[in-house]
């Protein structure tokens, strides 16, 4: 059975008369959302409602906190299925789109409930995750799109994921839209799973998906190793001060032939390739 099949299966005859409803979001998105802001749009939230309402998770990981719409629907969905802890990860500790503001600024006024405990943790990317050592039942990746972060961050929260082991990337889209491809991250990663283990929103373009990742380790890391060949595109050099943290990660959790095989593409990829 597909991914999408499982999904459209789990939610035939569910009661959801607690989920999120679409005048509900709508209200959300018109008290909250303004241009530039970079979020998910309202079918998006749909589409990770719909997961959530499927595979009902205990916790949740969102990587990528930005203004904190994301993360407070994310808690609304979690607490009408029964969830109960969201960790959202940024990198920094302000908004991008207005770096008057913290980051997570919208989360609450969107989530006042009390039964989702909620961290939003700042200048934490996914080799942190380490260090913190939790496992999450579903993630959420919508931070930085370029080469090879997407896989980067998929890489680092796979050993931690546990339950039906769903991650969901946004901007799939995004390199279509700019003359240089930088954003192409998430299309990269798209592409390396069959359709049974991928499934790609219906609306908007199709630039939500989700991934099946329960898969044995030799395969994900033959995965991990094809998608390290592809093209970086960045605007700079992974630094150092991240490059010892991931290097962590696959020393602790993957194998050696991995990590020799990322060794080497930094050696010659890791270069800012905008001109």
């Amino acid at each position: 059975m597909t991914l999408a099949q499982r999904v459209q299966q789990g939610l035939e005859g569910r009661d959801t008369s607690a989920d999120l409803t679409p005048a509900e979001v709508q209200d959300v998105f018109k008290q909250v959302w303004k241009p530039g802001y970079g979020s998910v749009a309202m079918t998006e939230v749909f589409f990770i409602d719909a997961l959530i309402n499927t595979f009902q998770p205990q916790s949740f990981l969102e990587v990528g906190t930005a203004s904190g719409l994301s993360t407070g629907l994310i808690a609304r969905s979690m607490e009408a299925n029964g969830g109960g802890q969201l960790t959202s990860l940024d990198y920094d500790d302000t908004f991008f789109g207005d770096t008057t503001k913290p980051n997570g600024f919208l989360f609450p006024d969107i989530y006042k409930g009390a039964s989702v405990r909620t961290e939003l943790l700042k200048f934490k990317t996914s080799p942190d995750l380490l260090a913190l050592n939790r496992t999450f039942d579903m993630a959420f990746v919508d931070a930085n799109h370029q080469h090879p972060w997407p896989t980067i961050d998929m890489m680092c929260i796979w050993p931690y994921l546990t339950g039906p082991k769903i991650m969901v990337h946004h901007d799939l889209n995004l390199f279509l839209k700019q003359e240089q491809a930088i954003g192409i991250g998430p299309k990269y990663v798209y592409d390396q799973f069959g359709d049974a283990r991928r499934m790609k929103s219906t609306k908007d373009s199709g630039n939500i998906f989700a991934l099946d990742l329960d898969m044995p380790q030799a395969a994900f890391e033959r995965i991990l190793m094809d998608l390290f060949k592809l093209p970086w595109s960045l605007r700079t050099a992974i630094q150092p001060e991240y490059l010892g943290p991931i290097r962590k990660v696959i020393e602790t959790h993957y194998s050696q032939n991995l990590l020799a095989h990322f060794d080497k593409v930094v050696g010659y990829a890791n270069v800012a390739t905008v001109t």
